[in-house]
């Protein structure tokens, strides 16, 4: 029974981690990944983007990283039907 606990439990380490939207995280190309996404529920319009990024990136990879954040809005603004974004830091 143990035995099974131990290969269940590495089994499920070994899965590849996925974004919101059921990509694969792979943080040595994609620098930021979206995780979770939540509506405010006081205020209409309104998301909380969560995101995860490495530690330490070069000026190579915090332009690379605008570039996906910003495909990552896009996409949900053309999901959502909106034109304009906001970002509050």
């Amino acid at each position: 029974m143990t035995k099974h606990i131990a290969v269940l439990l590495f089994l499920v380490g070994c899965a590849p981690q996925l974004d919101y939207f059921g990509n694969p995280i792979e943080l040595q190309e994609d620098v930021i990944s979206l995780t979770k996404m939540r509506k405010d529920e006081s205020e209409k319009d309104k998301f909380y983007l969560t995101f995860i990024e490495i530690y330490g990136a070069n000026s190579t990879q915090v332009s690379k990283k605008k570039r996906t954040l910003d495909r990552y809005l896009g996409l949900i603004m053309k999901y959502y039907g909106y034109t304009e974004k906001e970002i509050l830091e």
